[in-house]
């Protein structure tokens, strides 16, 4: 059978698809065509490839997003080499050859659990949970010794910037930085088009990928940087453990986990061999569940934990807390990594039709992690700043009700955030 591969590589991308080394980085400016190369790729390798049953993946931050994406160039580029029509359900389309390339969403990890691929693209992987290259995606690929290709923009030095450092200097690892004033992709017009309504930051960001421009909306980026200079360096649940000293607090650990038991968090407490003084839960933790008919801070208590509740504050005061508290302590930068990474992209939500910046934080993969820190810096005890914590001595598990006038003024005393009350 004669097979024409509908795609043309432009010229910036033939060494990337002649690379001979198993993982791969890129880091390419706006419209340089980085999605659409990798598209080509995977259709490229699937038409090539000898092993039986081949599967093939891309993953963008969200499925929704992948889609919109990447799923009219996989048609695009299939046209005439798929074995059947494509799976608009799956987002998946089966070439002549029998391999199998499907898009998916980071936002659901589990999706990819327990599968195997021989090559996968993760697109926007500063977008997504640090953890899903180890935990998620590197098993998939171990027993048929597949390859993966890291792709995006920069924003801030995070983990997708990690992945391009290992890049640049192990062996076995492509890397590839394509910037707007070297590519010649764009031509002299869009770039002072680019440069007269993007401020300076965005434009090194987007255009020049510079991964030393400011996170735009970032909460702690500018603070995390400070620190790091003075020092020389669905479902989730995330843990900051810490210990009080004379030169104020310690960040000695960070754990979480998405989707497990409560069992499982008391186990994986237990092993640590921590001795625990307090330890904080979320307001929420007094409210009965419907599976158990109990609540998460009896569970705990009958865990042999020693619990006491956050005060329910509005989210932006935790923010300022977090603001005064977090240029005095001190962190592990090792077992810390993945919580500094949350606190680092934590941002504020944007809002693309009126072109400002909400006052409530974007939810994303560093919601949990900064969220954790955040009722931290509510709770912890020091004597340099001005946080005090909320009237402590009622009834750990005392029933709350609300009126509807209750919620009524709640809602007006904290008109000017704007904030979802949670029951």
């Amino acid at each position: 059978m004669d097979l024409t591969l509908p795609y043309h590589p432009r010229p910036q991308f033939v060494d990337f698809h002649q690379r001979s080394t198993r993982f791969g980085a890129m880091v390419c400016h706006r419209r340089a065509g980085k999605t659409v190369s990798c598209i080509g790729e995977l259709v490229t390798r699937g038409m090539y490839t000898k092993k039986k049953r081949a599967e093939y993946a891309y993953v963008g931050p969200f499925r929704a997003q992948a889609k919109k994406i990447a799923w009219a160039y996989l048609k695009d580029f299939t046209e005439g080499l798929r074995k059947g029509p494509p799976r608009e359900s799956d987002l998946s389309v089966t070439l002549h050859t029998g391999a199998t390339i499907t898009l998916y969403g980071a936002d659901n990890p589990d999706a990819l659990r327990g599968l195997f691929f021989d090559g996968i693209v993760l697109d926007e992987y500063g977008d997504m949970r640090p953890s899903i290259w180890g935990e998620v995606v590197l098993p998939t690929l171990l027993d048929r010794k597949g390859w993966s290709v890291f792709i995006g923009t920069p924003k801030g030095k995070n983990h997708f910037y990690q992945m391009v450092q290992r890049a640049k200097t192990e062996d076995n690892w492509y890397q590839l930085t394509l910037k707007a004033s070297d590519s010649n992709l764009l031509d002299e017009d869009s770039l002072s088009l680019a440069k007269a309504e993007m401020t300076d930051a965005q434009y090194q960001q987007e255009m020049e990928c510079s991964f030393e421009a400011a996170v735009l909306g970032a909460y702690y980026s500018d603070i995390i940087a400070e620190m790091e200079k003075a020092c020389g360096y669905t479902d989730s649940t995330a843990f900051w453990f810490w210990q009080l000293t004379e030169d104020g607090p310690t960040l000695i650990d960070y754990e979480e986990y998405d989707g497990q038991p409560l069992e499982f968090y008391f186990k994986m407490l237990k092993d640590k061999g921590y001795e625990y003084a307090d330890m904080w839960l979320p307001h929420d933790a007094k409210a009965t569940s419907l599976q158990t008919g109990r609540s998460t801070v009896e569970q705990f208590l009958d865990a042999g934990f020693p619990c006491r509740v956050v005060p329910k504050l509005a989210v932006q005061h935790g923010i300022d807390a977090a603001r005064l508290i977090l240029p005095q302590c001190k962190i592990n930068k090792a077992t810390c990594y993945s919580g500094i990474e949350a606190l680092r992209a934590y941002k504020r939500s944007f809002n693309e039709k009126t072109q400002q910046f909400a006052n409530k934080p974007l939810h994303d993969w560093a919601s949990n992690g900064s969220d954790s820190f955040r009722y931290f810096s509510l709770v912890t005890e020091t004597t340099k700043t001005a946080v005090q914590v909320a009237d402590d001595n009622k009834p750990l598990l005392e029933t709350i009700t609300y009126t509807l006038d209750d919620l009524y003024q709640a809602k007006d005393d904290d008109n000017w955030r704007r904030s979802v009350i949670r029951i």
